[in-house]
């Protein structure tokens, strides 16, 4: 993909066969009407939500893809969403809050100005009620500039063609995705996207690895704010300690992602 981009420019990178093309407007009220949305939900769906289009159908009729099911699975088919939106402060939890009221595979790729942010969650089939879903994971890429990225972030976009996934079935296909987001994710902080793990299961392990990353980062970003309004010396010290051993850990987790 050439860049500076648009958002016509990402789809059509992405080649998603036109057979699969639906472009059909989804309206808020939806959501409101089959989810239990908070205050801040609903406020932010009302102020932050621009458009919702369910722009792509993926199923055996429309891509050589199987359906799969099993005793905790069910993707027959995965829906593609195009989520505009006027502000980017609450995206994550407007991804978050589509992603747990569709009981199937979706992808939702959301935009604001010239920047996307790419939205999947694994789901498998609720013990309790099997007409539900639970989601397993969310993963999502954050803000990524069209117009100027980085240079590992061009090798995502590379990288990110439905040419690319698995097309044994569409659990799989779904689980192609997920791995390239996390590698995304993990290239955020090596500063290069690397898909291709030898080992077998390092995809989970690099998933485990982000979450402990997450957690540090905002463990050193309550100490770095403690450190601020410190005055006494020897707290102080403590906390640059402190402050220090986590970013060994850091360091660390980073070099083996």
């Amino acid at each position: 993909m050439n860049f500076p981009a648009t958002i016509e420019d990402f789809y059509n990178n992405l080649a998603i066969p036109e057979s699969c093309y639906l472009g059909k407007r989804l309206f808020k009220k939806l959501f409101h009407e089959n989810s239990q949305l908070s205050a801040t939900d609903r406020k932010a769906f009302k102020e932050d939500i621009e458009s919702i289009e369910w722009k792509y159908t993926l199923k055996p009729s429309t891509i050589n893809i199987p359906s799969f099911e099993d005793d905790a699975h069910e993707y027959l088919e995965v829906a593609l969403l195009h989520v505009n939106l006027s502000s980017d402060k609450r995206h994550s939890r407007i991804a978050e809050v589509i992603q747990k009221a569709i009981p199937y595979p979706v992808i939702i790729v959301l935009s604001y100005s010239s920047s996307i942010a790419i939205s999947v969650a694994m789901k498998r089939i609720n013990r309790a009620d099997s007409n539900k879903m639970v989601v397993e994971a969310h993963l999502e890429t954050g803000w990524i500039s069209l117009e100027s990225p980085e240079g590992w972030q061009r090798d995502f976009f590379d990288d990110f063609l439905i040419k690319n996934l698995s097309f044994q079935n569409f659990f799989l296909f779904y689980e192609d995705i997920a791995k390239r987001i996390t590698a995304y994710n993990c290239a955020t902080y090596t500063g290069a996207y690397i898909l291709n793990i030898p080992k077998q299961g390092m995809h989970i392990e690099r998933e485990e690895a982000l979450r402990k990353l997450e957690n540090l980062e905002r463990e050193l970003s309550m100490l770095r704010n403690k450190l601020k309004k410190e005055k006494n010396l020897g707290n102080q010290v403590i906390l640059n300690t402190k402050s220090k051993q986590i970013k060994d850990r850091i360091e660390a987790i980073r070099t083996k992602i």
